[in-house]
């Protein structure tokens, strides 16, 4: 079987794309609600913050405990805690002189957990 000469879309079919989109992806009919999305995404697009979230599964921590877990200087640490903070990955709560970070389970496990069934 041959396959076609691609065909251009016009705007109406482009329309119609989008509007799909929308429907399949509720969050794209909000600029403010594709911000966020955009923000959980960079927060998860990297190794190190994937591995703080990873920690943070099993218990809350303070940032010194993310520093010696992770062995790494804390301006890092601190770099990476802001990034999942902004992406609304984790919640921070101040208790004494520590400010403890606990992950927003709700907002990432759909998102991380394993699926051994998809290649990337």
């Amino acid at each position: 079987m041959m396959k076609k000469d691609w065909q251009l879309k016009d705007e109406s079919e482009i329309n119609d794309v989008i509007e799909k989109a929308k429907r399949t992806f509720p969050f794209l009919q909000d600029d403010q609600l594709i911000k966020d999305r955009a923000q959980l995404f960079k927060a998860l697009g990297d190794e190190t913050r994937l591995r703080i979230v990873g920690m943070l599964m099993h218990t809350d921590l303070c940032m010194c405990e993310i520093t010696a877990g992770l062995q790494l200087p804390p301006s890092t640490v601190t770099h990476h805690l802001k990034l999942l903070e902004r992406g609304k990955v984790v919640h921070v709560y101040k208790q004494g002189k520590f400010t403890i970070y606990r992950l927003n389970r709700e907002a990432v496990m759909s998102l991380i957990q394993e699926r051994r069934d998809v290649r990337v």
